[in-house]
């Protein structure tokens, strides 16, 4: 039988989207994703092992992180994401989040030596993600965008072409969203623009 605690975790999940996923997550923004995160947050003070919420909540400091940097709630997001991997590692998914948010601990870094680390352990995770889960759509795009937001002189900007067209690829047989779809089509061309600058 399932317990209290786990019942409200799983009601409060239940209120934050119909299907309870982790990718519907992403595409929050400002007070809805700050509202979503309330909600995962307080699932885990009720079940600090539950992986959809860690990995959702994760997701989320992480989106948010993206438009607004900051250094607590990266680490944050980190730990989360880290927990989550523990529970589940063969999701790769998550390894792919994870990688994303260690490359931003770079961000607040003045020493390049440590900003180096931080870039290279996280896109190695980015990259193993990819490997080891090709088409997977959350995966491509994550490491397309990190690809994308790394300065050029990092060398990342070919896989951001690589990873584009291989979810514009994947989508052509797959349900995409639309927004998603034209976002992908403007960046995959300005990272091809990027590369044809800097040959």
């Amino acid at each position: 039988m399932m317990s209290v605690k786990r019942l409200l975790s799983v009601l409060v999940l239940a209120s934050i989207s119909a299907h309870g996923l982790a990718a519907n997550v992403i595409y929050l923004k400002g007070a809805e994703a700050k509202d979503a995160l309330a909600k995962y947050e307080a699932a885990l003070r009720q079940n600090p092992d539950d992986f959809e919420a860690l990995k959702s909540a994760g997701i989320i400091l992480h989106q948010l992180s993206r438009a607004e940097p900051d250094k607590q709630r990266v680490e944050t997001a980190e730990q989360y994401l880290k927990k989550a991997q523990k529970l589940h590692p063969e999701d790769q998914e998550v390894v792919g989040w994870l990688g994303s948010v260690i490359t931003m601990k770079a961000l607040f870094e003045t020493d390049p030596g440590k900003q180096t680390f931080f870039v290279k352990s996280g896109t190695r995770l980015l990259d193993k993600a990819v490997q080891k889960d090709p088409d997977n759509l959350v995966v491509r795009l994550t490491r397309a965008y990190n690809s994308m937001e790394l300065p050029v002189f990092l060398k990342r900007t070919s896989f951001a072409v690589v990873d584009f067209k291989h979810y514009l690829a994947l989508c052509e047989s797959r349900e995409c969203p639309a927004e998603q779809l034209a976002d992908a089509r403007g960046k995959l061309a300005e990272a091809e623009k990027i590369l044809a600058e800097n040959r």
